[in-house]
């Protein structure tokens, strides 16, 4: 659960504010002086983002931020003020960011603000520079607003740190430097990452003309020129991060189900045929697995549909308990049934793990607010390799036919 601190003496402000924040996974706390934000640190300092206005009656020139970043909590500052001479001072502070109440537009900025700040928790960005200084400067503004970092100190040093870092979002990469310069290293990684799935910024010195449009050419997502500010780069940082979440949003509704969160049919088939090849293609084992909900149409009959749908979510819930990504790839194919794709694994323990997700299902209770629930899954696989993707899923499928005729909450290999 990710804690933010809202301190501001108008309650028109905190309500606002609240009413964005308060979404699931996130909890606000709320203080209208120094006194009560004192009172809430004393007893609590786990805050993952801090909003707070630099004129509160007990505090009216901004003493709250000296108070409340003795406690390493990423802060952004709520202000009436249009000052540029208070702006400057605040910043130095290495605050976050700084937002003038002007409008409820910046209402909702702060709050977008801060939901970054606490997104930002799983973000790796990969800064490439030659220059120790140069890299350290982006590494602690980066680590202020939250960010993982990793350092490389050329393009060939920064290649070779994806082949152990496939969670990198962002990269920040100097021009000129040694072994591979920034443009090279841009188009070396647009060979293996769309813009859909991590962004560049370019920084440098060097002020050629034309330079900028050089490597937005060649894939870069945008252009910082070195002697940038704090809030430039938080606010590049924040637009690719945006586009990137607004890519993967629209993936998402494609190629995931609704309700459990899990791919859909249409994209186990899309992706799941290139793996299916490729693993033949070099000889790696694959099986092919059915599970079923056991006597499904007796829970919603007997409970409900809303009942229904939270057994559902819970087969996606043991499922991702039990099988690993890197080696499966799970879709739910409508209505109660799941398939999934077991990659490298010999069948025995394939099999073993699909008897303990049989067992957990056994001794499992969904509790919900009308009933608790016990039920149990049937569960069909096949080892056999043939040369159809679809024709394994339909010899899983036999499988699953023949545990189901066979008295249910059991394990059947086709054959």
């Amino acid at each position: 659960m990710a804690k933010i601190l809202i301190v501001d003496d108008s309650k028109i402000i905190t309500h606002s504010l609240h009413s964005l924040l308060k979404i699931p996974g996130h909890d606000c706390d709320i203080a209208n002086s120094l006194k009560q934000t004192k009172q809430l640190l004393d007893k609590d300092t786990n805050y993952q983002v801090a909003l707070l206005d630099l004129s509160l009656p007990d505090a009216p020139n901004g003493e709250i931020v000296d108070y409340v970043k003795k406690y390493n909590i990423p802060i952004v500052v709520l202000t009436g003020s249009e000052s540029y001479k208070d702006e400057k001072t605040f910043r130095e502070k290495e605050i976050v960011d700084y937002v003038i109440k002007d409008g409820s537009f910046a209402i909702d900025y702060a709050a977008s603000i801060a939901l970054r700040i606490i997104a930002n928790e799983t973000t790796q960005i990969l800064v490439v520079d030659d220059s120790v200084v140069s890299r350290s400067y982006i590494k602690d503004m980066l680590e202020l607003y939250n960010i993982n970092c990793l350092e490389a100190q050329d393009g060939k040093e920064a290649l070779e740190l994806f082949e152990t870092h496939s969670d990198i979002k962002i990269v920040i990469t100097d021009y000129n430097m040694p072994n591979m310069d920034g443009l090279e290293l841009t188009r070396r990684i647009r060979t293996k990452y769309k813009k859909s799935e991590l962004a560049i910024i370019v920084t440098s010195a060097d002020t050629q003309k034309r330079l900028p449009e050089k490597f937005i050419k060649s894939g870069a997502n945008g252009f910082l020129y070195k002697g940038f500010s704090k809030e430039k780069l938080y606010l590049t940082i924040s637009q690719s991060l945006e586009l990137l979440d607004m890519f993967q949003h629209v993936l998402d509704k494609a190629n995931k189900d609704f309700m459990t969160g899990m791919y859909n049919r249409r994209y186990f088939f899309d992706e799941g045929t290139s793996l299916f090849k490729r693993s033949v293609k070099k000889s790696v084992p694959v099986c092919v697995s059915m599970i079923d909900i056991d006597k499904f149409k007796n829970i919603n009959d007997t409970y409900g549909h809303d009942i229904g749908d939270l057994a559902i979510q819970e087969v996606a819930i043991v499922l991702d308990k039990h099988l690993d990504s890197k080696d499966s790839l799970i879709a739910r194919f409508g209505g109660e049934e799941f398939c999934i794709i077991h990659i490298g694994r010999k069948v025995e323990e394939v099999h073993k793990k699909l008897e303990d997700i049989r067992k957990d299902f056994e001794q499992n209770i969904l509790k919900t607010q009308k009933a608790d629930i016990r039920y149990t899954v049937s569960i069909g696989y096949t080892n056999k390799i043939i040369p159809l993707l679809d024709d394994m899923v339909n010899n899983a499928d036999k499988a699953l036919y023949n545990a189901k005729n066979g008295g249910r909450n059991q394990v059947q290999l086709f054959k």
